[in-house]
């Protein structure tokens, strides 16, 4: 396994064209695979396939229309052959002043010589004694 500058440097490109309110890369990006998934934050985000999430992404960029920033800290990029992954600590700024600050995680296949998500998944941290959850 290699670290890779490569992905670190894709996600970074994609969260800055997703604070510009830019979704052109998402059907370049998105694999077109039924397998493709992507797991949000909310229970009702579970999407199969690589339309669904491309669809999904690009609702999301646009609705925000350049209005909410997603800045990516700490990123840590990896590949092994044509499989790569990564993960960061992101911040979602809101016009209101809120911030969000999911856990990202994401796997790449490279596909025609392009990296194209597979899988990603946003989590927001929540202390395990905060939901019950306890080894005691």
């Amino acid at each position: 396994m290699d670290i890779s500058l490569e992905l670190t440097q894709l996600v970074t490109d994609w969260f800055a064209a997703a604070t510009g309110g830019d979704s052109s890369q998402i059907d370049d990006r998105v694999a077109s695979l039924a397998q493709v998934r992507l797991i949000g934050s909310d229970p009702d985000e579970w999407l199969e396939g690589g339309a669904q999430v491309s669809a999904f992404l690009r609702g999301e960029v646009e609705g925000a229309g350049g209005d909410v920033t997603f800045t990516p800290a700490d990123t840590e990029a990896f590949e092994h052959g044509d499989v790569g992954w990564a993960a960061t600590k992101l911040t979602i700024s809101l016009p209101n002043g809120k911030r969000i600050t999911p856990r990202w995680t994401a796997v790449f296949l490279r596909i025609g010589g392009s990296w194209q998500f597979v899988q990603t998944h946003a989590s927001i941290a929540v202390r395990n004694d905060q939901v019950g959850w306890s080894y005691e």
